[in-house]
């Protein structure tokens, strides 16, 4: 097995499937920035690798994790919002788009899909209270997820609320420090009683 296949067998057995300059770096154990990109040059030509976006490769043939290239787009973000809601049946709707919480609004179209990045205070984005990392990305629990949602759009009617957990709610909210959106939970509990 050539150096090059051994080094793209290397990143086969990570398990992830987006990685960064940073990353393949760290994985090929390469020092220099320049040897580096003359590997990522030669996969990407024998077509091992392709490119995402500048900085951002991917296994060629390989099924890209959606999620795991939500949280490798944009740093200090996590998947939430309706992606969340719809993925645990809080509502029935899929939006054709990956929404996920983070500092600054944006949005990134490629061959994978949409993303959509909604833009929450730091003292919210850095609270990881009902955020799990996964090892590869950060997604939110449901209960975070509706009130990511309720804070950003307001109280909107859910499909299928019965599945929350009513006290993680109400935990959660709080940490939003906002009384609008405390009250949109609390009315939302008691539906759910």
């Amino acid at each position: 097995m050539s150096k090059l296949a051994q080094k793209i067998d290397t990143l086969h057995k990570s398990g992830r499937t987006v990685f960064s300059t940073t990353q393949l770096a760290l994985y090929w154990n390469t020092e220099h920035k320049r040897t580096l990109y003359v590997q990522i040059s030669r996969a990407k030509k024998k077509g091992f690798l392709k490119s995402i976006q500048k900085g951002l490769y991917a296994i060629n043939e390989v099924e890209v994790n959606r999620f795991e290239l939500a949280g490798s787009l944009k740093k200090n973000s996590y998947i939430s919002f309706e992606t969340v809601m719809a993925k645990e049946s809080i509502i029935n709707q899929w939006y054709g788009s990956y929404f996920s919480a983070s500092n600054r609004k944006m949005k990134i179209k490629n061959e994978y899909g949409t993303f959509e990045y909604k833009r929450l205070p730091e003292r919210i984005l850095n609270n990881r209270l009902g955020i799990i990392n996964t090892g590869t990305y950060f997604i939110t629990t449901p209960e975070r997820a509706v009130c990511d949602y309720v804070y950003k759009s307001g109280l909107q009617p859910l499909d299928d609320i019965n599945e929350l957990d009513l006290d993680e709610l109400i935990r959660i909210s709080k940490i939003y420090e906002c009384k609008r959106l405390e009250s949109d939970i609390k009315q939302l509990t008691k539906l759910m009683l």
